[in-house]
Formats: structure tokens, sequence, C-alpha cells
């Protein structure tokens, strides 16, 4: 009985060997797809031309200067208050 475990180990380990190549084989054969999927979808993707880039930026920059202005407030507000109930 000892025999057959031992065969049985052997000839599994074979199986798991090749089994392990064809599953890496699969796994790059996976990437490549995915690599070529997000080309044909980067190609399919329209981009802003520069004006509509330097209008984007504009307005992003105008809502974090006003969320910070906004932000700074409502901080100098409770840092007074804190100051005027705790010293």
């Amino acid at each position: 009985m000892a025999k057959k475990q031992g065969a049985t180990a052997t000839r599994g380990a074979g199986k798991k060997n090749s089994g392990k190549k064809a599953q890496q084989q699969g796994q790059l054969a996976g990437a490549k797809r995915f690599v070529r999927e997000v080309r044909a979808e980067l190609g399919r993707v329209t981009w802003p031309n520069r004006e509509q880039l330097q209008q984007s930026t504009a307005v992003v920059l105008i809502i974090v200067l006003v969320l910070t202005a906004y932000i700074a407030a409502w901080d100098f507000l409770f840092q007074s208050l804190a100051r005027l109930i705790f010293l």
C-alpha cells in the first residue's frame, strides 16, 4: 500500500508542474489581452483640447481657493470660540 501512495504522489507532482506551467501561460495570455483591450479603449477616448483643459484647470483652481477660504473662515471662528471658552 505504501508503494501505491508513493507512486501516486510522484505522478501527481508531474501533473502539478505541468498545471502550474499552463496556469502561468494562461496568466501571461490574460495580461497580453488586457493590455490590448486597454490600448483599444484609450484609442476611443475623446481627449480634451488645450482650451478645454485650461478652462477645466481654472475651474478646479477657483473651487479649491473658494473652499480653502470657506474652511479657513470656519477654522478661525471655532478657534476664536475655543479661546474664549477655554482660556
